[in-house]
C-alpha cells in the first residue's frame, strides 16, 4: 500500500554512539547538530495503537515535539498507579534518592501533657511527610494548634504498644488524612473535567495516583482499626496495616537489611517484649458471649484466642480494607422479606408498576399478623457486616524503630563541569548519576564536579512504657552493628512512668554516649499549656466572670506525674514541643524553634478592651444587689437540685479546632455523682485541665456515660475515661459500678476492644435501647428502670431516650434523678417531637445548636438544629434552663440572643417555666450551677462585646 506523505527522511532512532567509548553512552550534543527537521505525518491525528499491548498497565503516549526531535513518534510506559503497586529494589530506590536533594527534619510535635497524652514526631522531606511515635488523643488538635498541615503524611509508624492510651487518636487522624486525600483527588478529577470542556489536552485518567495510607505498628493495629468498623467509613483510601509480630533480627536470622525503605528513608524495626513477659493485671472476662451468633464470620474452627491464626489475620486486614477502599454506594438496594430484614431501617417495596415506594405498612412485632412479604433496604457499608471480630489478646510488645536517610549526592560544582566542557543542558545527567561523552570523547562522570557525597543521617524512635522493657531493648543487637548505627546521631525516648531514672537505661546512655539522648515523658516534660488559642480565650472570660470560667490547670514545672522538670540531666534532655533536629543539607540541632511557654495574660489582655470590662463590672453589681439575690431565690426555690453543676468540657462539632474541643458535658449531681453526656476524644485531657489534683474525687464519683451516637466526635473518648476511672476506683473501691447507656453498636465496640487492653469492661454496668411496643407510631424506646439497690450505687431513678434524625442509631435522653431534677440531652439531632414529649417538665435541656438561623439549609441538610430550633424544642418542653452547646467549628462569637435578663417574681403554675427561662451559650471549661443561670446570663452582653469583632471560619 502507498503510504501518502510520509516522512521524506529515514528515522535514526536510537541516535548514533560514540564509536570510541561506552556504546551506551549517547553524544547527544553532536547528534542534536546534525539532526534535520521532521515533517509532520498526516496520520499524526489517528487512533493510537493501544491495542498492540496485551499489557494493561502499558499506556502509549503521542511524542511531544521536544521528543520529535530525537525521531520518537509514540511513547510508552507504565501507567503511575501500576508503577506505585510494583515495589522498587533498594537498588532503584537508593539510585531515586541520590539524585535528589531536600530539606530533611524531624520536630517534636507534642509531649506529654493534659491536652496530648502522648509524644509525636514529625519527619520532613521536602517531597513528604512522615509521622512517628503516639498519636493518643489530643495529637489532631495539637496540629491545628501549631498550624502543622499532615497532608503529605502516607505513612505512619507507631510506637510502643498498641492501646488506646498511645493511639487513642489515630482513628481521628485516618479519618481527616482521609478526607483530605478524598478532597484531593476530587479537584484532580474535576480539574479534567474542566479541561475536557473546554477541549484542552488531558492526561490519561489512569495517571492519577490512588494515595494510600500505610501504617506500621505492633501486634492488635489491625484489630483496633477494626472494631471501628461500624462508625469509621471511607471511600478511596487504601489503608495498609502493617503489623510487625515477629522480631526481624531475632537470634535464628540476623537480617541487617532495612525492613522497610522507600525513596526519602529506611527504616528498621525493633519490637521490644516485656521481660518477663507477663500481663501486669490478668483478664477477668470471656467471650463465650461472642461465639453463638457470629460463626459465620469466623472459621469453623477457630479457637476462642487466636490472633496468630493466619485466617483470622486475613480477616480482619479484609475488614480494614473494606472500611477504607470499598466501592459501596449509598443509595444501592438489596432485596430481602420484611422479617429478615434488621430494624430499624428505612425499607421499600415495588409497586404494581415496579416503581420503588417507600414501605408504610405495618412491621413485625406488634399485636396484629404481618406477612413475609419481599422489601428492599439499604445495602450497610461492608465493614459493619461483619457481626464480630476474632479474639484476640492484650500484646505485650512495645514497637522501636531505626530510621536513617539514603546517601545523597554532593553540591554540584557548576564551573567544575564548565571547565571540563561539559554542555549545560547536560548538567542534569551528571546530577542524575549519569556518564557525560563530550564529542572528543571525554567521558565527564559524576565525581569529577559533585562534591563528597552525603551519607544517610538518621534517629532512633525507643519506646518504653516501663522497666520491664529495659533489659530486652538495651540487649539488641541493633546497637552493636555500625551498618545500621553508623549515621545515626539522635535517640529520642518515649518513656513510661519510672524508667527514665532506671540504673540500667542511665547506664545504657552512658555507654552511647556518642549519641544525642532526647527523652519525652510524664516524668521529664512539664505539664505546660500545648493549646494556647483557648487557654487565651479562657483567661478573658475569666476576666469577665471568674465564677463560671476558670483558668485551664498547668503547670510549667511540674510534669504529669508531679516531679519537677526544673532540673537537667547529664545523660540526655527533655523533650520539648518544636524541637528540630535537621539531618540535610546539613546535621543541626535547632533549639530556636522550640515553642516557648505562652504568656497566657499577655495574650489575652491584648483583647480587653475597657467597654468589655465596664460591662463585666454592671453584671457583678447586679448579681451582687440584695434585691436580686432575694427574687432569684423566690424565683428558683422550686429548681431541685440547684447546686447541681454543669461543665462545659467540650463545644465544638465535627472535628477539635483551636478553641473548641469535641462534644462532652459534665453534670455534678451532689448526693448522687457524675454523668457524662457524650465523651469526644480527649475528654479525660479537658477533664485533667478543669479539675487539676481534684480530677481523682471527681472520677471517684463518676456513675454514668451517656453516648448519643457513634460518630467519632461523640465517644472516641471514652475508652481512656472509663480505663481512668478503673484505675482509680480499683483502689478506693473495686466493687464500683460504671454505667454506660448508649446504642447496641457501642457497647458491642467497647466490648470488642476490650479483647486488646482490659481497660474496666468487665465492671461496666451497660444499657441500650430498643423501640418501645407499647409506643407505636413514635420512636420512643422502652425506659430503663432502676431498682432501689441500683438508685442507690448509681444516683440515677430512671433513663428515658427515643430516636432522632441524625445517623443510624442517634439517640436523645433524659435523666430523671430521685430529687425530681431532669436533664434532657439532644446528642445530634433535627428538632424531635418525640423528644419534646420524653423530656416534659425538665429542669435542664442540653441541646446542639450546630448552626445559626441563617444556615437552616445546610442544619437540614446535615440533619442538625438551629439555635431558634434548639430554643424551641426547650420552649414545648417547658424546660426551665437551656443550654445550647455542639457549634459548627467554623463560630468562636457569642450568637446573638434576645433574652428578657429580668426576673419575673410574678411567674407562677404553667406559666413559670415560660417566664423563668434562662438560655446559655456554652464554652470549653465552663462551669456553672443550675442556681447560678441567672447570674452566667447577667455577663451576656459583656460575652458579647468581647467576641464582637471575631471574625468565623477561625
Amino acid at each position: 500500500m502507498k503510504i501518502r506523505n510520509a516522512v521524506p527522511q529515514k528515522l535514526s532512532w536510537p541516535p548514533p554512539s560514540s564509536s570510541a567509548t561506552n556504546p551506551n553512552l549517547v553524544q547527544w550534543s553532536k547528534w542534536l547538530r546534525n539532526r534535520k527537521p521532521s515533517v509532520r505525518s498526516v496520520f499524526a491525528k489517528t487512533p493510537l495503537p493501544t491495542a498492540l499491548f496485551e499489557d494493561p498497565t502499558v499506556s502509549v503516549l503521542r511524542a511531544t515535539p521536544r521528543d520529535r526531535l530525537f525521531g520518537a513518534r509514540f511513547l510508552l510506559f507504565r501507567n503511575s498507579e501500576a508503577t506505585q503497586l510494583c515495589e522498587l529494589s533498594p537498588a532503584e530506590l537508593a539510585a531515586r534518592a541520590f539524585r535528589v536533594k531536600m530539606l530533611n527534619y524531624i520536630q517534636i510535635l507534642t509531649t506529654p501533657t493534659a491536652d496530648t497524652h502522648g509524644s509525636c514526631l514529625l519527619l520532613h522531606f521536602d517531597n513528604k511527610r512522615y509521622l512517628f511515635g503516639n498519636i493518643a488523643e489530643g495529637t489532631q488538635r495539637a496540629l491545628v494548634q501549631r498550624n502543622i498541615g499532615i497532608q503529605r503524611v502516607d505513612n505512619l509508624f507507631l510506637t510502643g504498644l498498641v492501646n488506646w492510651h498511645n493511639h487513642g487518636g489515630l482513628l481521628g487522624v485516618v479519618l481527616v488524612l482521609a478526607d483530605t486525600l478524598a478532597g484531593k483527588v476530587e479537584s484532580i478529577q474535576a480539574n479534567i473535567e474542566e479541561r475536557k470542556k473546554k477541549g484542552k489536552s488531558i492526561r490519561q485518567t489512569n495517571e492519577i495516583v490512588k494515595p494510600s495510607l500505610r501504617i506500621h505498628g505492633g501486634k492488635n493495629l489491625a484489630h483496633l482499626l477494626a472494631t471501628a468498623r461500624r462508625f469509621i467509613f471511607r471511600k478511596g483510601l487504601p489503608l495498609r496495616p502493617h503489623e510487625i509480630r515477629d522480631d526481624p533480627r531475632s537470634t535464628e536470622q540476623q537480617a541487617l537489611e532495612p525492613d522497610w525503605q522507600d525513596a526519602n528513608i529506611k527504616v528498621w524495626y525493633m519490637p521490644v517484649q516485656s521481660t518477663p513477659n507477663t500481663p501486669t493485671s490478668p483478664r477477668k472476662r470471656t467471650h463465650q458471649e461472642f461465639t453463638e451468633g457470629t460463626k459465620a464470620d469466623k472459621q469453623p474452627n477457630a479457637s476462642p484466642a487466636s490472633s496468630d491464626n493466619e485466617d483470622d489475620i486475613r480477616l480482619v486486614n479484609t475488614i480494614v480494607t473494606q472500611m477504607f477502599d470499598s466501592d459501596w454506594k449509598m443509595d444501592a438496594l438489596i432485596e430481602t422479606t420484611l422479617h429478615q430484614a434488621k430494624l430499624p431501617a428505612k425499607l421499600f417495596v415495588r409497586d404494581d408498576k415496579g416503581h420503588i415506594q417507600v414501605y408504610t405498612g405495618p412491621m413485625p412485632g406488634g399485636d396484629q399478623e404481618v406477612p413475609d412479604i419481599p422489601v428492599l433496604v439499604r445495602q450497610p457499608w461492608p465493614g459493619a457486616m461483619v457481626a464480630a471480630l476474632p479474639h484476640t489478646e492484650p500484646s505485650h510488645q512495645s514497637m522501636c524503630y531505626i530510621v536513617k536517610g539514603h546517601d545523597r549526592r554532593g553540591k554540584f560544582n557548576a564551573q567544575k563541569a564548565e571547565n571540563l566542557g561539559v554542555p549545560k543542558w547536560d548538567n542534569k545527567l551528571l546530577t542524575a548519576g549519569q556518564n557525560v561523552v563530550l564529542e572528543d570523547g571525554t567521558v565527564v562522570t559524576p565525581s569529577m564536579v559533585l562534591e563528597e557525597t552525603i551519607r544517610g543521617k538518621g534517629f532512633a524512635v525507643v519506646d518504653l512504657p516501663d522497666t520491664s522493657y529495659i533489659d530486652s531493648l538495651v540487649n539488641r543487637t541493633e546497637w552493636s552493628n555500625d551498618s545500621i548505627m553508623n549515621g545515626v546521631h539522635v535517640v529520642f525516648w518515649i518513656l513510661g512512668r519510672g524508667v527514665s531514672s532506671d540504673p540500667r537505661l542511665q547506664e545504657f546512655m552512658k555507654n552511647m554516649s556518642k549519641l544525642r539522648h532526647i527523652v519525652s515523658s510524664v516524668d521529664d516534660c512539664p505539664n505546660r499549656i500545648s493549646l494556647e488559642s483557648v487557654a487565651t480565650q479562657s483567661f478573658k472570660l475569666r476576666c469577665i466572670d471568674p465564677d463560671r470560667f476558670p483558668l485551664p490547670t498547668y503547670n510549667n514545672e511540674v510534669s504529669l506525674s508531679g516531679t519537677p522538670t526544673t532540673s537537667t540531666s547529664s545523660l540526655y534532655e527533655s523533650g520539648r514541643i518544636g524541637k528540630t533536629v535537621q539531618f540535610a543539607p546539613q546535621y543541626l540541632h535547632q533549639d530556636d524553634k522550640i515553642v516557648p511557654f505562652p504568656d497566657i495574660e499577655k495574650l489575652a489582655r491584648d483583647d480587653l478592651n475597657d467597654e468589655v470590662l465596664e460591662l463585666a463590672q454592671q453584671a457583678r453589681a447586679k448579681i451582687t444587689n440584695p434585691e436580686f439575690l432575694a427574687k432569684l431565690e423566690k424565683v428558683e426555690s422550686d429548681i431541685p437540685h440547684r447546686d447541681a453543676e454543669i461543665i462545659t468540657l467540650g463545644t465544638g462539632s465535627a472535628l477539635p479546632s483551636k478553641y473548641r474541643n469535641v462534644s462532652a458535658t459534665l453534670a455534678r449531681v451532689p448526693g448522687c455523682g457524675n454523668y457524662l453526656f457524650d465523651c469526644g476524644e480527649n475528654t479525660l485531657g479537658q477533664l485533667q485541665r478543669t479539675f487539676g489534683d481534684d480530677l481523682p474525687e471527681i472520677l471517684r464519683d463518676l456513675k454514668g456515660i451517656w453516648i448519643s451516637h457513634l460518630h467519632a466526635d461523640h465517644h472516641l473518648g471514652t475508652a481512656s475515661v472509663i480505663r481512668a476511672w478503673h484505675e482509680e476506683t480499683s483502689k478506693s473501691n473495686p466493687s464500683a459500678k460504671l454505667l454506660v447507656a448508649s446504642h447496641a453498636h457501642m457497647i458491642n465496640w467497647l466490648e470488642e476492644y476490650a479483647d486488646i487492653e482490659n481497660y474496666g469492661f468487665e465492671r461496666l454496668i451497660t444499657t441500650t435501647f430498643h423501640s418501645d411496643a407499647i409506643r407505636r407510631g413514635t420512636r420512643i424506646c422502652k425506659s430503663r428502670i432502676f431498682t432501689e439497690k441500683e438508685t442507690a450505687a448509681l444516683g440515677l431513678k430512671q433513663i428515658d431516650a427515643c430516636y432522632v434524625t441524625h445517623c443510624l442509631g442517634a439517640l436523645a435522653t433524659v435523666f430523671t434523678f430521685p430529687s425530681g431534677l431532669k436533664i434532657a440531652y439532644s446528642g445530634d439531632c433535627r428538632p424531635s417531637d418525640d423528644f419534646v414529649i420524653l423530656g416534659k417538665g425538665a429542669t435542664l435541656l442540653i441541646h446542639e445548636s450546630t448552626f445559626d438561623d441563617e444556615l437552616k439549609g445546610d442544619a437540614i441538610a446535615k440533619k442538625h438544629s438551629t439555635m431558634s430550633e434548639a430554643i424551641d424544642v426547650g420552649r414545648r418542653m417547658g424546660a426551665r434552663r437551656i443550654l445550647l452547646t455542639h457549634f459548627s467549628q467554623r463560630y468562636q462569637k457569642v450568637p446573638i440572643l434576645e433574652e428578657n435578663l429580668e426576673i419575673r417574681d410574678d411567674a407562677e403554675g404553667d406559666k413559670k417555666a415560660e417566664l423563668d427561662e434562662v438560655i446559655l451559650v456554652g464554652f470549653d471549661y465552663m462551669r456553672v450551677k443550675l442556681g447560678d443561670f441567672r447570674k452566667a446570663q447577667a455577663f451576656l452582653p459583656a460575652l458579647q462585646k468581647l467576641f464582637e469583632d471575631v471574625q468565623d471560619d477561625q
